[in-house]
């Protein structure tokens, strides 16, 4: 007798699938603290609109964009409490227990003349003060973002990249000669921020890489806020490639799922982005940016994957090509009678999400594997994880479809060690271990 053991990993066909989404909500404030008092009262329109969208989508974890910043999180707390978790319009309420806040360069005062207007203006209220910023802001956390999710958020491990400086990425756009060199020793690439935010779903966890980058546009000749957002896209593209993150303190591991989103401000073929920007994200080899979620209402071929009522698409939701399924996405783009087509036109944007199948990774659920043989009996062993579940399955040739499940045969769990225990092969056998999150 010749035996051949192979051991693989697939999924089941029921898995976890989680909904992650996107949204520009516009809800930016003309000055510090006014967004988190005008959700003091859980009656401020705009918030109630954005609310109800998110209560017809429903998605498990959300990234909002231009939702200011403010150092206790009472915003963020008060958009949960008192618009996501109350019924607007009979809505189903949206509970988001674990959120994240931090601090955006928007309107964070450089002590420079950034924008070359002959001016160094140091008070916050006004454009011009914006414009000399590490980010464009009238005041200090305007058009920042927050996360919200169903499931915990690891805290402790976030990475936020606000004080990376735009001259220590190696090859960068910097425009020559805009900037001076002491410019340089400040000027910080995020014009918000790059926040890495661990969630934790199942016992495992995906990285949601969140951003804004600033738009390709309200600049001069030099084009430095065009090659600005190439550069903050270019940094999670970074991030991703292994030995191109050192400026960063070290990239993501390759074995790692994430998810990127946020309005990025750039659309793969139309717009100001510089050299198609956004398809640094969408070529990468670890994205999968194949998915192209499309318009729920009315559309024509031009216009069915805009995100946005500026004509482009910007807004995205990437995930990892592994750990993940992509099983549905939409623009939620309500149109004439259909549900919601009021409310959207609270904001230019539109919320984006995408529906994600959890697939096992291998280390994930299947560790310390050892096969015993005997002339009676083979007995398979590994260190199992809870959240999973699991079954044999067994092909002849592996050169086709020939896997078939072994249903009959008992797999034991005690003490996180699997075992099963099944007749001894006779001739050529390949068997598997298939896994799935349910």
């Amino acid at each position: 007798m010749r035996l051949f053991l192979v051991f693989l990993l697939a999924p089941f066909l029921q898995a976890r699938t989680i909904r992650v989404a996107t949204y520009n909500v516009a809800l930016s404030q003309t000055s510090e603290g006014r967004l988190a008092a005008l959700l003091r009262t859980g009656t401020n329109v705009s918030a109630k609109r954005v609310a109800e969208v998110v209560q017809i989508v429903q998605p498990d974890v959300l990234l909002l964009n231009e939702f200011d910043y403010d150092a206790n999180g009472t915003g963020a707390t008060r958009m949960n409490d008192r618009f996501f978790n109350v019924s607007q319009n009979g809505r189903s309420a949206q509970n988001y227990p674990y959120r994240y806040v931090a601090i955006s360069n928007t309107g964070i005062h450089s002590g420079f003349d950034l924008d070359n207007n002959g001016v160094v203006d140091d008070t916050s209220g006004d454009q011009s003060y914006g414009g000399d910023a590490f980010g464009f802001g009238e005041f200090p956390g305007k058009f920042a973002m927050a996360v919200f999710s169903k499931f915990p958020i690891d805290a402790d491990a976030v990475r936020t990249f606000e004080e990376v400086l735009w001259r220590d990425m190696p090859g960068n756009l910097i425009p020559p000669g805009f900037y001076t060199a002491d410019e340089q020793e400040v000027l910080r690439v995020s014009s918000k921020s790059h926040w890495d935010v661990p969630i934790e779903v199942l016992g495992t966890r995906f990285h949601f890489l969140v951003s804004h980058p600033t738009p390709p546009v309200f600049d001069g000749p030099e084009d430095r806020n065009g090659r600005r957002n190439h550069d903050e896209i270019r940094l999670w593209a970074d991030y991703l490639t292994p030995g191109s993150a050192d400026y960063l303190g070290g990239g993501l591991d390759e074995g790692e799922r994430f998810v990127i989103a946020g309005d990025q401000n750039a659309d793969p073929t139309r717009g100001d982005s510089v050299n198609a920007a956004i398809n640094q994200l969408l070529d990468h080899p670890r994205v999968s940016g194949d998915f192209v979620p499309g318009r729920t209402g009315d559309v024509s071929a031009s216009n069915r994957f805009d995100t946005a009522t500026f004509r482009l698409r910007v807004d995205y939701v990437l995930p990892s090509k592994i750990g993940f399924q992509i099983e549905d996405g939409a623009v939620f783009w309500p149109t004439g009678s259909q549900e919601g087509a009021n409310l959207v036109t609270v904001s230019d944007h539109r919320l984006v999400y995408l529906d994600l199948k959890l697939v096992p990774l291998i280390d994930e659920v299947v560790r310390d594997l050892t096969v015993e043989t005997s002339e009676q009996q083979l007995v398979i062993r590994w260190k199992a994880k809870g959240e999973a579940s699991y079954r044999l399955e067994k092909a002849t040739n592996l050169d086709t479809d020939t896997w078939v499940r072994l249903d009959e045969v008992e797999i034991e769990i005690e003490e996180e060690i699997a075992t099963a225990t099944l007749p001894a092969p006779i001739g050529r056998e390949f068997f598997r271990i298939a896994a799935s999150y349910e």
